[in-house]
């Protein structure tokens, strides 16, 4: 998700003015390609998802315990969806594949009380569902490990929620919703999913998706993932998406539009596209298509881009998301006071979101009380390239992390246990960014990054939480650094 972007006062922007004009820079890694013995993929996809390659973990999750079902691991999502505009009316069948962690005696997921129910069945066997407020349940008795396919169909209207957090850039909540003339987009960190398919909705549960979605001719659907194909016929177009690398639900997408392509290629033949609103968003292309150039910096600093394919879809909000192989960007983020939007925080903002595909899509964390290692990574990688590009010193960097961070804590928490309704907060982005400059500084280049980019390279595809990152980063530097993280992710006030 992009950085809250609060204005600093006078005062403060003075200091931070002042300081970029004679401070050193943290020394750049050097320019090393990236390792040819990764297992990151170029060039598109080959084969059918494995549903095993959604086994997880999940555990309840402590600030948003309405949201998910530890008693359940979906292991692959399959949505056939058609969206018809002017009723503003998604119809769905969600096939699910599901593995019980538990002894269970009913399906319980995360399900929009806006869509009626048209049916369901249990591998095949027509089964009556009910609500428990926004859960869809449904009967099923199954053993630990057993599997069983779970089928619901359904239509509505679809609405969103409301964020949990004081931020601005979510006035209309999280989720999927239609706006004018019947364009529909999602961003749902850190839920929303379950507001266009039944999911258990909750980070520490991933999955892989096919997503085919049928939208009337000269419209297009643009899903998380890669695109496998488009076909045609009387009831419109039809695109279908498919993810084999597993995706958290909040990392999943959808957006519904006029939209044009554009194709471009990344770092080793990476197939990268671009989906603008046709008539809205052309004045953005020049900025997207530096992402090849973004790309290549994060690959020589964090290892490969670790997923087959990368995208922008453009949509109506004031923010971005860092949704799998397809970020999620607001066109309307930074045109508040301004209009076009500056080109330069674009491309800033891109690098931020695109740091996620390391730091937060390919490796996830286990609970909400780990958001501080998603953003704390990618505003790191921002401070760094920006850094590095000239635009700001490491000096101006500090001085406005530190004034966030220390405004932060006291309303919303540390960044290690955060508000439950101060999500995503500028406590998760500032303090941890300083936690990790202070530890680049003391293991110096070459460590940092060669940490980095095993950490990515090891974790991959698995969920991750605090006591994993400390003792990996102390294994790995050979340095004991428990009580610095731990100090600057618990202390109520900046370290």
């Amino acid at each position: 998700m992009t950085r809250i972007r609060r204005a600093i006062p006078a005062a403060v922007a003075v200091g931070v003015i002042a300081a970029s004009a004679g401070c050193t820079p943290i020394p750049q890694v050097s320019r090393t390609p990236a390792s040819a013995t990764t297992s990151a993929r170029p060039g598109g996809l080959t084969g059918e998802p494995e549903p095993d390659a959604g086994l997880s973990a999940p555990v309840a999750d402590p600030l948003y315990p309405a949201y998910g079902n530890p008693s359940l691991d979906v292991l692959r999502y399959q949505l056939t969806l058609a969206w018809a505009p002017q009723q503003r009316t998604l119809t769905g069948t969600a096939t699910l594949t599901i593995r019980a962690t538990t002894s269970v005696s009913e399906i319980s997921l995360d399900f929009s009380e806006r869509y009626t129910v048209d049916g369901a069945t249990v591998d095949g066997v027509a089964a009556k569902s009910g609500r428990r407020g926004n859960d869809i349940v449904v009967p099923a008795v199954l053993a630990k490990d057993a599997r069983t396919v779970l089928v619901v169909r359904y239509h509505g209207t679809p609405r969103p929620v409301p964020m949990p957090s004081g931020r601005s850039d979510f006035p209309d909540g999280l989720g999927l919703r239609a706006i004018s003339g019947g364009e529909a987009w999602t961003m749902q960190e850190p839920y929303g999913a379950f507001t266009w398919y039944p999911a258990n909705d909750q980070p520490s549960d991933e999955a892989v998706y096919d997503i085919s979605v049928t939208v009337p001719k000269g419209w297009a659907a643009v899903a998380h993932g890669q695109l496998v194909g488009v076909e045609s016929d009387e009831a419109g177009d039809t695109y279908r998406w498919r993810a084999i690398d597993p995706v958290a639900s909040y990392l999943a997408t959808l957006a519904l539009g006029r939209y044009i392509k554009r194709t471009d290629t990344g770092p080793r033949g990476l197939p990268i596209t671009y989906w603008l609103r046709n008539g809205k968003d052309e004045y953005l292309e020049p900025a997207l298509r530096k992402t090849p150039a973004l790309l290549a910096w994060l690959e020589e600093r964090f290892g490969p881009y670790p997923f087959p394919t990368a995208g922008v879809v453009l949509v109506e909000s004031h923010s971005a998301m860092e949704t799998q192989q397809m970020v999620t960007y607001g066109a309307r983020l930074g045109t508040e006071y301004d209009f076009p939007a500056d080109l330069d925080l674009v491309e800033e903002i891109l690098l931020h979101e695109f740091a996620h595909q390391w730091f937060g899509d390919a490796v996830t964390p286990t609970d909400w009380r780990g958001m501080w290692l998603n953003e704390g990574f990618a505003m790191y990688a921002e401070w760094l390239w920006s850094v590095d590009r000239g635009r700001k010193s490491d000096a101006a960097w500090v001085s406005q992390a530190r004034y966030m961070d220390g405004n932060s804590r006291p309303e919303v928490g540390p960044p290690g246990n955060p508000h439950p309704d101060h999500f995503g907060e500028a406590n998760v982005y500032f303090g941890p960014a300083l936690m990790l400059r202070e530890i680049h500084r003391t293991v110096g280049d070459v460590a940092f990054f060669a940490m980095a980019r095993d950490w990515v390279q090891t974790q991959r595809n698995r969920q991750v939480d605090r006591a994993g990152f400390v003792a990996f980063v102390n294994r790995h530097t050979g340095r004991d650094f428990t009580a610095l993280i731990n100090r600057w992710l618990d202390s109520p006030t900046t370290p």
